[in-house]
């Protein structure tokens, strides 16, 4: 996911305060099951996203919702939210506080992209290989797609190794276009 600035600037504001008080896990914890929450239930996420609601209700139902079952400082954020009319960016929050929290953590997101599903042993590999080399836990986001032929396409932090085919046969093919005949 493509993070906005507007969540990117939310949720480090929403991390630097759940630091101070040392409830970043808790907070982590209190965003995955709103996500959850707004999911699998579109009657509440209707009633949050909705125009004609006003704002005292939605908060009101955040309230109630929410209460004694999360962190003040979590509850307050999405009351922050709703007053800011905000809340429609709450996913890519969600997702810019789980990587600010797993860095924290010490965990690192690495996407592979293969053409064919990884086998269990070579995602084992993979993953042992990333630890090594970048000394983080590597949580292991995998995608299929065909287009690359064979291969695989590893993407970590703002990095990208592209071992594909594809990006292959493209290098060659441009190296043969280069290439002048006399």
């Amino acid at each position: 996911m493509i993070l906005s600035g507007v969540a990117k600037r939310y949720a480090v504001a929403l991390f630097d305060a759940a630091a101070k008080q040392d409830v970043t896990e808790q907070v982590h914890d209190d965003m995955t099951s709103f996500v959850d929450l707004l999911i699998q239930n579109r009657d509440f996420t209707g009633f949050l996203k909705s125009p004609e609601i006003l704002k005292e209700a939605k908060k009101q139902l955040v309230v109630d919702v929410l209460g004694d079952r999360s962190a003040g400082l979590f509850v307050k954020f999405i009351l922050l939210l709703i007053d800011k009319k905000r809340l429609k960016h709450i996913l890519e929050i969600a997702d810019a506080y789980r990587q600010l929290f797993e860095q924290l953590q010490g965990i690192l997101e690495a996407k592979v992209v293969t053409a064919i599903p990884l086998d269990a042993d070579l995602e084992q590999r993979t993953v042992e290989m990333l630890e090594r080399e970048t000394g983080k836990t590597i949580r292991l986001s995998k995608t299929v797609d065909a287009e690359i032929v064979g291969g695989m396409i590893i993407i970590i932090e703002d990095e990208i190794i592209d071992g594909s085919i594809r990006h292959q046969l493209d290098k060659i093919e441009k190296s043969l276009s280069e290439v002048k005949v006399h």
